[in-house]
């Protein structure tokens, strides 16, 4: 019985909050499919093989002091940071490199990022709620609730480093980034720690830690509400001259810039067309808005001209369905 209430106390909660992030990019949502892949990353190998480096790191620590201490605490501050935030991020460099086309912004790698700590964090989670020795409850409200969003955030700024890359135009960003990412990570994962382990001594230190996670989360946060601004301007900018080209009308230019709208168009295509209308009009305007993108990135670091071609065919060709 246990197992299962651990089971279900560490997968349901990340499983909404990943949900919620998920519905935060309205402009250009990311495959469903791939954010499950990513999650499970986090969920299995990520946390298989984070499991056995810390294993394996950890014996010199052990024949330093054999009481296990120094092993547990370096374990906790320096091992874990370190080789958690590596295996995590290899998920998102791998999105990053080879399915590259779905790697639009530091949104995307946000979310990337993200979905690897939630999957992280429900199976790290499992492992606590099936073997502690606290009360069920408080641990459950400390490690799902109050920390739950922790190893999403510290991801998070390995996905905002290949977010920056993705634009960079000469080669220091285009390596530092991504590897300024993983070192914000592994110091905010140890500050996290370090202050836990310290809080035993200087129980002061707890609200040191909320207080420094929050913080965190807070900037993230911020940073998404940015880019969505600056993602609803690569709309309106980069489409604004396909009305000319018969891509899309200046009705429906007005349309494609709000979310709101969008969804209110296709609720009434739904009820006018039925559901074909409906598929047709979010794949019209899924279409439109990746061209958007794909233009955008264009501009800054070039790019495949007969990919861009390709995608306005294909949002004419659409535009034309639904004519």
């Amino acid at each position: 019985m246990l197992i299962l209430v651990a089971t279900l106390a560490g997968i349901i909660p990340m499983v909404i909050y990943a949900w919620f992030l998920y519905l935060i990019d309205r402009h250009e949502r990311e495959p469903l499919l791939l954010v499950v892949l990513v999650f499970l990353w986090g969920f299995v190998p990520a946390a298989l093989l984070s499991l056995i480096s810390q294993l394996v790191f950890s014996v010199p620590f052990l024949f330093i002091d054999g009481s296990g201490a120094l092993a547990q605490t370096v374990g906790a501050v320096v091992l874990a940071p370190i080789t958690e935030e590596i295996f995590k991020g290899v998920a998102v460099a791998l999105i990053f490199l080879f399915v590259r086309s779905e790697f639009d912004s530091v949104l995307d790698g946000i979310v990337y990022g993200a979905m690897v700590g939630f999957g992280f964090a429900a199976v790290e989670n499992i492992l606590y709620f099936s073997t502690t020795d606290v009360d069920l409850g408080t641990l459950v409200l400390l490690r799902a609730v109050l920390f739950g969003l922790n190893h999403a955030f510290y991801t998070s700024l390995i996905g905002i480093g290949f977010g920056v890359a993705k634009f960079a135009r000469t080669p220091l960003v285009r390596w530092g980034a991504p590897a300024a990412g993983l070192l914000g990570a592994m110091l905010v994962h140890a500050f996290h720690n370090g202050t836990l382990v310290l809080t035993g001594a200087v129980p002061v230190l707890f609200l040191l830690t909320i207080v420094g996670d929050y913080l965190g989360i807070l900037i993230v946060f911020v940073t998404i509400l940015v880019v969505l601004r600056k993602e609803r301007t690569w709309i309106v900018t980069q489409l604004e001259e396909e009305i000319a080209a018969e891509v899309l009308s200046q009705q429906q230019y007005q349309i494609i810039a709000s979310p709101t709208q969008r969804m209110l168009s296709r609720t009434a295509a739904l009820f006018n067309g039925g559901p074909r209308r409906w598929i047709v009009t979010g794949r019209y305007y899924a279409a439109l808005v990746d061209l958007a993108y794909k233009k955008h990135a264009h501009a800054r670091v070039g790019g495949d001209p007969q990919q861009i071609a390709a995608l306005r065919e294909r949002a004419a060709a659409f535009g034309a369905e639904l004519a």
